[in-house]
Formats: structure tokens, sequence, C-alpha cells
């Protein structure tokens, strides 16, 4: 069958009908360019620009291509623009509709193979290439490697290499170049720049650097653009500006002269660390060595100066743009815009769109989304909402990318309505959420112990047919953990496994902090010991999970043994670590070593944040230690840190203990006048502090007030008016509140009636027990029977012992 089809395909299109691709194909005739090739040649073919050489374009529905903000991908171009002939492109379109699998595409081709030239095999390759047929592609190439006649050349070696590359398939392109040495092919430096290349796309630099070594080892002589590579490799590597201008020298000792994109790439790897001095001493360079700036040039410089804050420097380079004939484009402007935001300079990145508005150039969605962006940064919620609006008035459609920056905006800012109104509108839109719309609000919900909304997102995400990713499996182990799960959270973990998913440092975290909230510890030993076996050395986030596991387990022993192995082993005592101990130690009152950590905290020039601040008033207050707690809360003050909900809390407890319920009271008032609404701890804090000394009346009037701020009273609430009227004899009034505390829906507990019966025993009125009882039984039907005998033999314990 399938050598039926070949023949049909080798025969082209019936004759009277016109071939579907008329397209001029481009030339294949050498995978890369030499090193005298135009530089904007030899960047198309060994590695994909980057954003700032390309026109930015947005095509939400554009398939087989990912995009991120502030990059766009040049269009693929079609299958028929690969220098096929008619017979080449009709046997494309046979091979893409009638094989399944490499099986039938070898079948079709043994069937073809006598028509087939090395050529047309290439074109076929580089077609599929370009529309993300990688396997068919490889299919192809394998099928080449067992013909003697049509073994793969260097052209083809290069091509394919580029589209495993292009594709992400690192391991493929690896396991394809290692096995072509082993079976005696002779690889030249297009071969190795395009290994080369790839690796470095995937962000694998140091394979990428010992391939370029194996290089130089093997012979080939790296060209141009090899080094403008090792160039951009640096780039993305960060922190090599010294490496680039070695490849500069060794350029230049091979004789080989840098030409425009090389410029252009050593300008652009200036961005990410704001090398503005280096990157103005390059660009005078490029000048001197008679090379042309261009527009792309131009942009990447603006686009370091802009992230810097060269305000000034950027303006100078605006204006010399235009006076050598090469205006600034909506592209110049968005990076600009873009680059400005990205710092939180977002009145700048405004004032840019002004500008561009001015000049006659139109705002696009890049513009938009940027400024949007911008503005969600710096938590500018009105402003970005007064754009997004500006937008849809101005007909410029929003894409997913705004809708993202837009979702993430209203959920750091917990607009949950808001955030779900805006992703309904992205529904609304035809703008199909993508992984890391999913991710944010998975994660939105999560860090805010919505489980009820976790659940729905992760059953919508996959209702919508969107894979989770490694990314979306963290999400919801560190979602599940925080909403008190983590159970869920281990299911999760297991799951990832399932699925083939590797699980990275930021799985373990996310998995030890959900386990070390529960206390259980055991489970976090385990997770540690797992994440020793997968190769990755624990870090002080991971240290410090298991200490809370100990803290919150109640494991004091196993706690001080695991920092005497801390510093047995001279593991570096982080900012993290040290506000750690303190929390730990704090949880477990250990006042002495809670003590040390906090002052070997500010020894080590690191400033106690909010938590650790509270921790050490917590500490003191249970110890009733007045004067330090106070002088705690003055060197908070003095930081310039404000108190939170917690501080004032802590504060509100450590008077009323102390019997200071005044002084308590007055933390209250200096809460609300500090715009800290006090919440239900504080009210049952203060209300505690009153009855314990028999204030009831002051303990009223604090409950008026609680419920007059909206708040509802908890059984805790309840709880301590009935165990105080009942301690002082006013069984009236405690049986009062029980039928208040009823009619309001906030059910009676077990201690509220052990309060009520435990008060009427130890005044020895054994007689009016039994009426109790029966109005307990009487008045909550619901009430357990196991329930309702444990409080009926406590009073019988308490009459026998009396």
């Amino acid at each position: 069958m399938a050598a039926c089809l070949a023949r049909l395909a080798l025969a082209g299109p019936p004759r009277g009908q016109p071939s579907k691709h008329q397209t001029i194909w481009e030339s294949s005739s050498s995978p890369l360019p030499s090193s005298s090739s135009s530089s904007s040649s030899s960047a198309s073919v060994v590695v994909r620009e980057p954003a700032w050489r390309k026109e930015w374009r947005y095509n939400v529905s554009q398939t087989h291509v990912k995009q991120r903000l502030g990059k766009l991908h040049g269009k693929r171009g079609q299958p028929w623009e690969s220098g096929l002939s008619d017979k080449g492109v009709y046997l494309y379109g046979s091979i893409l509709r009638m094989c399944e699998d490499d099986a039938s595409v070898s079948q079709f081709l043994n069937a073809a193979e006598e028509s087939l030239t090395i050529g047309e095999l290439s074109g076929l390759i580089k077609g599929f290439g370009k529309e993300g047929h990688w396997r068919k592609a490889l299919q192809i190439f394998n099928w080449m490697k067992r013909k003697r006649k049509l073994r793969p050349d260097c052209a083809t070696i290069a091509v394919m290499l580029r589209i495993l590359g292009r594709e992400s398939q690192l391991g493929e392109a690896r396991h394809m170049f290692d096995s072509l040495k082993e079976e005696g092919y002779s690889l030249d430096v297009y071969a190795y720049t395009s290994l080369i290349s790839t690796l470095s796309r995937g962000r694998n630099f140091a394979e990428a650097l010992a391939v370029f070594e194996e290089m130089k080892a093997d012979g080939p002589k790296p060209n141009i653009v090899t080094y403008n590579v090792l160039i951009d490799l640096y780039g993305k590597k960060g922190r090599s500006w010294e490496k680039i201008l070695d490849i500069f020298v060794e350029m230049k000792a091979q004789g080989i002269q840098p030409d425009e994109y090389t410029y252009n790439t050593a300008i652009t790897a200036c961005v990410g660390a704001s090398l503005c001095e280096e990157a103005k001493k390059i660009f005078a360079e490029m000048k001197m060595a008679k090379c042309s700036p261009d527009r792309v040039t131009y942009n990447a410089l603006l686009d370091v100066y802009g992230k810097a804050g060269w305000h000034e420097e950027a303006s100078k380079v605006l204006k010399e743009m235009e006076d050598i004939g090469c205006p600034p484009n909506v592209v110049t402007y968005n990076e600009l815009v873009s680059a400005f935001g990205r710092v939180g300079l977002y009145h700048e990145a405004a004032a840019m769109k002004e500008t561009m508005v001015r000049k006659g150039i139109e705002p696009d969605v890049v513009t938009y989304t940027s400024l949007l962006s911008a503005y969600s940064r710096a938590g500018r919620t009105k402003q970005a909402m007064d754009l997004y609006k500006e937008m849809r008035e101005s007909l410029c459609t929003p894409n997913l990318f705004t809708f993202n920056a837009l979702i993430d905006m209203h959920g750091k800012k917990k607009n949950f309505n808001e955030m779900m109104e805006m992703f309904e509108d992205m529904r609304a839109s035809g703008c199909a959420p993508d992984i890391v719309t999913w991710n944010t609000l998975l994660g939105v919900f999560g860090k805010n112990g919505m489980y009820e909304e976790v659940l729905k997102v992760f059953r919508d995400m996959k209702k919508a047919g969107c894979e989770p990713e490694k990314a979306t499996f963290n999400t919801l182990i560190d979602a599940y953990g925080r909403c008190g799960s983590s159970e869920q959270a281990l299911g999760i973990y297991n799951g990832m496994l399932r699925a083939g998913c590797t699980p990275d440092m930021a799985t373990f975290n996310a998995l030890l902090a959900a386990l070390a909230r529960e206390g259980r510890w055991e489970q976090a030993e385990l997770v540690l010991e797992e994440l020793k076996k997968a190769n990755y050395k624990p870090n002080d986030v991971a240290y410090a999970s298991l200490l809370h596991a100990y803290s919150n387990g109640g494991q004091v022993p196993r706690l001080k043994r695991a920092v005497d192995n801390l510093f047995a082993t001279e593991f570096p005592l982080t900012k993290i670590l040290l506000k750690t101990l303190v929390l730990v130690y704090g949880k477990c009152s250990l006042l002495e070593e809670a003590e040390f950590a906090f002052q070997e905290l500010q020894r080590r020039g690191h400033l106690p944040d909010v938590n650790t601040f509270n921790a050490m008033v917590a500490l003191y207050g249970k110890r009733g230690r007045v004067d330090k707690a106070t002088e705690i809360l003055d060197l908070m003050k003095v930081t310039g840190l404000a108190p939170d909900l917690v501080t004032y809390n802590c504060m509100i407890s450590m008077y009323g203990r102390e019997g200071m319920y005044r002084r308590a009271e007055e933390v209250l008032r200096e809460m609300q006048a500090a715009r800290k609404v006090p919440d239900l701890v504080s009210y049952n804090t203060l209300i505690f502090a009153f009855s314990k000394h028999g204030l009831m009346d002051e303990a009223a009037r604090i409950f008026n007030e609680l419920v007059s701020v909206g708040l509802q009273p908890d059984v805790f609430t309840y709880n301590t008016f009935v165990s105080c009227y009942a301690c002082a004899g006013k069984f009236t009034e405690a049986m009062n509140v029980i039928k208040h505390m009823k009619k309001s829906g906030c059910r009676p507990s077990e201690v509220t009636y052990h309060a009520l019966v435990d008060a009427y025993c130890k005044l020895g009125k054994f007689p009016e027990i039994d009426r109790v009882l029966r109005f307990i039984k009487n008045t909550d039907p619901g009430l357990d029977r196991a329930f309702y005998r444990r409080i009926a033999s406590r009073a019988t314990e308490f009459e026998l012992k009396s």
C-alpha cells in the first residue's frame, strides 16, 4: 500500500490541476553561511534571532509557537519554501497525510528511493522542521543514514540539529550528534556550531562550552558564526562579560573580524546586568570598525540604558537614530516601555508611551501590555485598569499576556472577584488560558488557603485539556500545603512522579514546607533523604522546613540535634536559617536560644522582619517580661517596621496575662489608630483579660463592640463568658449566654458544658446538676450520646470525691 502511495506521490499532482504550492523555495545549497556572509544571514541559520532582532508580532491563535511577553517569533515559513520540486512538494503532503510512524515513513521512502536525491530529502527535512513536525524530519534523517548513496551530508546534519534545537529536543540532538561521530561521519564546523547553539538555547551552557572545546580538539576551526553563538551563550548565562571580551580577542587572533551581528549580540549581552558602560564601549568600537549600527543595534542599546535608568543616554540614542535617518519605530519604543516597566519606572514607561503617540506612532498590544505589567508590578491597580479601558476603547485587542498580567495583578492584591472577572473576560475574548494563567490562579488561591477554589481551578484546567507541567505540580504542592492538606500535597507529588516529571529543588522545598506546617517530621526526614538521592544538596530553605517540622511536632530534642548538626557541618547560617531559629525556639519557649539567634541575626547585619520581631514579643510576653517585650517593640519601630495584627495581639495577650487589662485595651485603641483592623483574636484576648479579673461588665462592653464592627463571636468568645459567670456562681447569666449562643448559630462545645457542670460541682450544688443535664439534653437534641455520658460522668466523679 505504502509503495503504491509513494508511486502516486512521485507522479505529482494530477494533470490539469495546478500545484497548491507555487512559491519559489529558498536556497538550500549551504546550511550555514561562510565567515564572509552577512550577519543577518548567519543569524537566521544557526541560532534563533534574539527578540530585539525581530519585529514584534502577536497572534494568540498561532500554533506550534511558544511565545513570551517581549518576544515575537518570526513565521516559520511554509514547508513548500525549502527548495523542493513539485514532486517533492507532493511527496511532503503525502507523507504528512498518510504516514503515521517510522515504519510507514521508511516503507514510503523505500518505494520512492530511486527518484530521490540528498537535496530533495534535505528539503523535506527542512519543510517538516518549519512546520514543527520534528519527528517526521528525524524519521527521514534516520532513513537516510541507512542508505549508502543517500547518507546525510554536512548541510543536512546541520539542518536536523537546528530543528531539534528549535523544538527543545536537546537529548535527541546530543544523541544524534554522538551517534554520527561513532558511525564515522565527518562533522564540520556547521554541525558543531548547530549543536552548541541548540544546547545554549536549552541553557545547557556547560555542555555547550564542552562541545566547543571538543570541536577545537577534533579539528574544525570556529568561524564567525561559532563565535557569535558563543557571545550569545555568555550573554544568556550572565556574569560573563570578561569571557565575551576574551572571545573578541580570540576572534581577532584567528583573523576573524567581528561583524554587525557580533556587536549587536555583545550589546544585547549587556542587558541582563545593565552593563551600560560596557555597552557604550562596544557601540563605540563598532563604529570605529566601520560596522554601521542599524535599528537592531539602537534597540539593544536602548534596552540596556532603559533598564539601568539612564534616561539622558536613552534620549541621546533616540535623537541619534533620527539624525542618521533611522527613526525609532514601535519596536524601539516598546523596548523602552518594557525596560522602564521591568525596573519599576512606571512613570517613565508611561511618558515613553505618550512620546510615541506624539510622534504619530500608534501603541500596539505590546505597548499596552508592557505598561500594564509595569503598573501591576508597582501595585497601581487603578492606573492599570484605566489603561485597560483605554486599550479597549482604542480597539487594540488584548492578548494572552495582557490578561495574564491583569489576572496576576488582581491576585497579588487579593481582589479575587476582579481576578475571576478578568479570567472570564479573557475567555469571552476568545483567548484560551495557557499554563501561566492556570498556575497563577492556583498560586493565588493556594497562598490564601482557599482549598475549594484550588480544587475547582485544577479541575477546570484538566477539563480545558491543559496538561500540568513541573511549575504546575510545584504550585499545587505549595497550594495544598498552605491549605493545611499535606496528604493532598503528597498525592500531587506522587502524581508528578507517575507523569514522568522529574522533581526539582522547588518541588522538594514546597513538599517539605507542607509537611512542616503540620509537624509531620518523620515524613519530612524521608523527603530530605529523597532530595539527597536525587543528587540535590539541601539548601537553607529545606533545613528551615525541617526545623519547623520538629518544632510544630513538639520534637524539641530532635530540633536541638538538628541545629547541632548544622553547626557541626559548618553549614552557612543564612538570614533564612537565623530567622527560622528565632521562630522555632520561640514556639518551643526556649528563651535563651531564641535570644542568641536574634542577636546573631543582627550581628551579621541582617534586619529582622515582622515575623521575627513578633516571635520575640510573644516569647517575652509568655514569660511575663513586659520590659523586654516593650524593648523589642521599640526596636521594631526604630528599624522602620510597623507592628502588624499579630504584634498587637501578642501585646494585648501579654498585658492581659499580667493583669494590666487597661493597658491591654490601650493597645487595642493604638491598633485602631494605626488603621489596623482588630480581628476576633484581638477582641477575644481582651474579653478574656477582663473576665479573668472578674470585670464582666467591661468584658460585655468589648463583646458589644465586637458585634458592632461586624465580627461573629465564636465558641471561644462564649465559653469565656460561660466559664466566668459559672465560676462566679452567676448561673442564670451563664445559661443565658448558652441560649444566646445557640440562637446566634454557634453550637456549644464539650468545653462549654464542662465549664457549667464543673462550676456547679465545685460549689457543691449536686442536686441541681440533674436539672442542668436535662436542660442540656432537651435543648441540644443533636448532642452525641457519648458526649452526654462524658458530661454526666464528670458530675458523678465530683460527687464521689466530695
